[in-house]
């Protein structure tokens, strides 16, 4: 759980976007799911609220998305998964290929 106090600047417009935005990284990182969050205080511009949900995910260490709306002062916070390589063994030759292709060398394959 994030706590917004350990994120705060000295500026109170952008504590109180903050604020929304640990509540609502919160809720994306413990539900997997996209979470859109409106600006607030509407006094920042949304190119300021994109700004500060980036630093924000970058000082927190999450892995997720900032998607920004231009026509609405708001944003989409996405979950991204890693997924780590999955490293397969390859078929024989002769049995992949039929008994030609065995004579050839086989290389690993990483998929």
């Amino acid at each position: 759980m994030l706590v917004a106090e350990d994120f705060f600047s000295w500026n109170a417009r952008e504590n109180k976007a903050i604020a929304r935005l640990c509540s609502a990284l919160d809720d994306v990182v413990a539900t997997g799911k996209p979470s859109p969050v409106e600006c607030y205080p509407e006094s920042l511009t949304n190119r300021e609220f994109v700004k500060i949900a980036v630093d924000l995910c970058t000082r927190a260490e999450v892995n997720v998305a900032v998607l920004g709306n231009g026509t609405k002062n708001a944003l989409t916070l996405v979950p991204l998964r890693v997924t780590t390589a999955v490293r397969r063994r390859p078929a024989s030759a002769g049995r992949a290929f039929g008994p030609l292709a065995a004579a050839g060398t086989v290389n690993d394959v990483v998929i």
